[in-house]
């Protein structure tokens, strides 16, 4: 008996076994399969891009990835594929890529887009300047070496709007040493010319607060250096400003900072170029801390010059006010509010009752 279940159980292995046993391999070849490329999402989908200056590339926006395309046979194997290469095209969003443009080629999984190429791209796609926000798409067109058709991922939308042209103009610059024992200061620029001269550039004189001043004009570009009048010590200061400023130096460690600009004495000047005064005031209410800025009416008194302009000074750190213009007299025809507010230095013409701003130089 015992026998009989030994043999028995030697004939279920024997079964098992033989209905295990897998006599099928898988060969390569047969018809294949392929997955596309998928485009991956951008954490940020809406740039503002310049215009491209010559061959620059411009500013880097953004890199984009996408994912390799499967390739394999019906039963699995992969198919092994050559020279695997990547097209990341544009085309505007909604038109099905009816016209397509290259923005980039490559091996690689990725691509950097820089501001230059997207430029270019669209300008391609719109067949003309781009000047309005234009919504486009991108896509990966995958390909190899014995491929019979393109493997075409999704899109991601793109918002791409043009900066705003900006021109140089004219700016001020002002500074103060907060550290440090230069005694004297200088400025050279370099760049598109040498506008202060040679080196060490043009001295510099400060005010009786400290404060050095210097006009950088709207040549561009223009590189600044800070130096102590040839004397050996330097350093390099901002590159193309686009407003006013002001700073502090440390002439110790060659560092700087920017600072709130302070207050500056306000020169308002007027000529009269109507008939009757013989006679100009200036008064002004409501100026802080003085209230009375120009004192009590009539206010200031003026001489002409020997071209007919009056001038009075604010001193920093004093505000107009309200201005009234008169001839040391009130009421009708003998004076008049100038109607804004005043806070850097103007030039006015007037008449009996009204007034015009005008160029001061």
């Amino acid at each position: 008996m015992r026998n009989s279940k030994y043999m028995f159980g030697l004939i279920c292995l024997s079964l098992i076994l033989f209905a295990c046993e897998d006599n099928y391999e898988r060969t390569p070849g047969g018809e294949t399969v392929s997955t596309n490329p998928v485009l991956n999402a951008l954490s940020e989908n809406e740039f503002t891009i310049e215009a491209p200056k010559d061959d620059v590339d411009g500013q880097f926006l953004f890199r984009t990835s996408w994912s390799r395309p499967r390739i394999s046979y019906e039963n699995g194997l992969p198919v092994e594929v050559e020279n695997m290469r990547y097209t990341l095209q544009a085309g505007i969003l909604s038109q099905n890529f009816a016209k397509e443009v290259v923005v980039a080629e490559t091996d690689e999984l990725f691509a950097d887009i820089f501001s230059g190429k997207l430029y270019n791209a669209i300008e391609q796609l719109i067949d003309g300047d781009f000047d309005e926000t234009q919504n486009i798409e991108l896509r990966v067109v995958a390909d190899y070496d014995g491929n019979t058709e393109k493997l075409i991922s999704n899109s991601v939308i793109l918002v791409v709007s043009k900066a705003a042209s900006w021109e140089p103009v004219e700016v001020t610059l002002r500074f103060k040493q907060a550290a440090g024992d230069w005694v004297e200061f200088a400025v050279y620029a370099w760049g598109a010319e040498e506008v202060y001269g040679s080196w060490p550039g043009k001295k510099l004189e400060a005010n009786t607060e400290g404060w050095y001043s210097f006009t950088v004009p709207v040549s561009r570009p223009i590189n600044l250096i800070i130096n102590n009048n040839g004397g050996g010590k330097q350093f390099d200061f901002i590159s193309d400003p686009t407003g006013d400023a002001c700073y502090e130096f440390n002439t110790e460690d060659n560092s700087f900072t920017a600072v709130d600009c302070p207050s500056l004495p306000i020169t308002i000047r007027w000529k009269y170029i109507g008939t009757g005064w013989t006679s100009f005031g200036i008064y002004a209410w409501g100026g802080s801390p003085l209230a009375d800025t120009f004192g009590g009416w009539p206010g200031t008194m003026v001489e002409p010059d020997a071209e007919g302009w009056c001038s009075v000074t604010v001193p920093a750190g004093q505000t107009v006010g309200n201005v009234i213009f008169n001839n040391g007299n009130g009421g009708e025809g003998n004076q008049f509010d100038v109607t804004m507010q005043i806070t850097d230095d103007i030039c006015f013409e007037i008449t009996s009752g009204s007034f015009t701003v005008v160029d001061c130089n």
